[in-house]
């Protein structure tokens, strides 16, 4: 972690660690400063922001509004991080001109406002330079590179991630559940898969098939001849005298 302490002198004294060029999201800067400048003036309550010059093309960025941590340093010091939307500041390598601005507005016992300003002297938070290699690719710069890079990870962990979901949903055996009279498809897990179909349609369509559509209407191979036009009724009994 990157430490940079404001003494009540407004100097800024840095512990140097690595950061690297072009790095995002992975280096955590922090500030720490004591809670009463100089024993006259409570800043727990001051809005704190950053300024800051890339070393090469010089671009200022003003106004970068900093992160009080939840916990304290320690008992006498705060500690505020800079937040996460802060991405160029590693975009250049070398010496990062960084200084602070803490604004606090106080409202006196006769409704008047008081603005009080602190800035603090210049510091340094060096950026260590990439490679020359890893900086270069043929007809592309090292951001672009990194870019498809990361898309082309993106898309490989979604490719895998549906096909996983097609296995996954795919149906694996054919059973009759008995208890339903159904014929179902199973998943993986022997689940029942969709609504099945059941035993009574299968049987209707196979006799319709096999002797035809009945002409009662119930599909259950008995023929009703009383239901059939043009045939006469006769009494068995009266035909086996």
């Amino acid at each position: 972690m990157y430490t940079l302490q404001i003494t009540d002198d407004n100097e800024i004294i840095s512990k140097r660690e690595v950061i690297m060029e072009k790095s995002n999201a992975v280096d955590q800067i922090r500030i720490l400063v004591n809670k009463n400048y100089k024993g006259q003036l409570d800043i727990t309550d001051a809005s704190v922001y950053m300024r800051y010059v890339l070393p090469i093309s010089k671009k200022i960025k003003t106004k970068v509004p900093l992160v009080r941590a939840e916990e304290d340093y320690n008992e006498n010091m705060m500690q505020f991080y800079l937040p996460a939307n802060v991405n160029d500041l590693t975009a250049e390598p070398g010496d990062v001109e960084v200084s602070f601005t803490f604004v606090k507005i106080i409202q006196n016992d006769d409704d008047t406002i008081t603005s009080a300003v602190r800035k603090t002297q210049s510091g340094i938070i060096h950026i260590t330079p990439l490679s020359s290699f890893d900086d270069f690719d043929i007809s592309e710069n090292y951001t672009d590179f990194d870019q498809r890079i990361i898309a082309m990870e993106v898309l490989q962990k979604q490719m895998i991630a549906t096909t996983d979901a097609i296995y996954n949903g795919m149906a694996q055996d054919i059973r009759l559940n008995k208890n339903d009279r159904k014929i179902t498809l199973a998943d993986r897990d022997g689940n029942d898969m969709g609504e099945g179909v059941e035993m009574n349609d299968i049987s209707s369509m196979v006799a319709e098939d096999l002797v035809g559509k009945d002409p009662d209407g119930v599909q259950d191979g008995v023929v009703n001849l009383d239901q059939i036009s043009g045939v006469q009724m006769m009494n068995l009994d009266e035909l086996l005298k």
